[in-house]
């Protein structure tokens, strides 16, 4: 569940690569307040078995507000993104789909904890409706030149539970949408060198889905260059620095995650969405999902 294009691919795969050499991750934090209520836990670990990954999870967890935990026992980058499933679909056809240029309207993406390293451990909290739902990780790519072992899929039942609402943050990402197929970054509070964390808002029509990438800049690049290069096929271009790539898991329009984004060098950073809406259309970055913030 990536987006296909080759640009964006490559700086999955180069951020991943340097997950695995400086070890860096999302670390669990005490930023965010507690909820009037607290919420169940969901504690994942993710680790490779021989050339594929494995997902060990439990078999169900309670609804509402819900801390998910990632802990990664194994040598390569994991992840644990939460996917919700209409009635009649299953994990078999969540693996057919998995790296497919286009996310299915029966699949819907409710967060989780994103690219994680190993050794380390990531933590996200998020609202979950009863359902039948798979834990997936993709952290690796899973396609042709991807350098970890190829996607896991782990079941995974969410029944009743309190509600409740996520714990606040001093930062606040929003993928709003002024409009129809208009996009826009609304950012309240800062970002900062090191882990930040934060809530994901993701807006739009009911086919949108949104997901935080951010990755450095060197240089000076135009905007221009910059839109020429999300839209083109081949490698980074040598102004994106893909040693610091990094993204959140993807919600589905009207879902919120609390979050970390960990951008690990000051500097200048390019904030986007490349992911398309499940009934196709341009990528939300030529939508307006594409800014320049300043990191201290």
């Amino acid at each position: 569940m990536r987006t296909p294009r080759t640009l964006i691919a490559c700086l999955l795969l180069l951020g991943a690569l340097a997950l695995t050499a400086c070890g860096s991750s999302d670390k669990k934090s005490s930023s965010t307040s507690a909820t009037s209520s607290k919420p169940a836990t969901l504690a994942v670990t993710a680790a490779e078995s021989g050339k594929t990954s494995k997902l060990t999870a439990p078999a169900s967890v309670s609804g509402g507000i819900v801390t998910v935990t990632l802990q990664n026992s194994g040598k390569a980058p994991h992840e644990a993104q939460l996917v919700r499933l209409d009635p009649g679909h299953t994990a078999a056809d969540v693996m057919k789909i998995v790296n497919s240029p286009k996310i299915p309207t029966w699949a819907h993406l409710d967060g989780g904890v994103g690219a994680t390293a190993p050794g380390q451990s990531g933590t996200s909290t998020v609202s979950l409706t009863a359902g039948n739902y798979v834990i997936v990780d993709n952290a690796g790519g899973g396609g042709p030149g991807a350098s970890g072992p190829p996607p896991a899929v782990k079941e995974l039942k969410v029944s009743g539970g309190a509600g409740g609402s996520l714990p606040s943050t001093d930062t606040t990402v929003t993928a709003a949408s002024p409009s129809k197929d208009k996009y826009k970054w609304d950012i309240k509070g800062t970002l900062k060198a090191g882990d930040n964390r934060l809530t994901f808002v993701s807006k739009g029509d009911p086919e949108a889905v949104h997901f935080i990438g951010a990755v450095r800049l060197k240089g000076n690049p135009s905007d221009a260059e910059i839109q020429k290069a999300l839209k083109q096929n081949g490698k980074p271009p040598p102004f994106l620095d893909f040693s610091t790539f990094t993204s959140t898991s993807i919600l589905d329009a009207g879902k919120s995650e609390v979050a970390s984004l960990s951008l690990r060098k000051p500097g200048e950073y390019l904030l986007f969405c490349p992911l398309t809406d499940k009934d196709g259309g341009k990528s939300h970055d030529q939508e307006g999902l594409v800014t320049r913030v300043n990191v201290k």
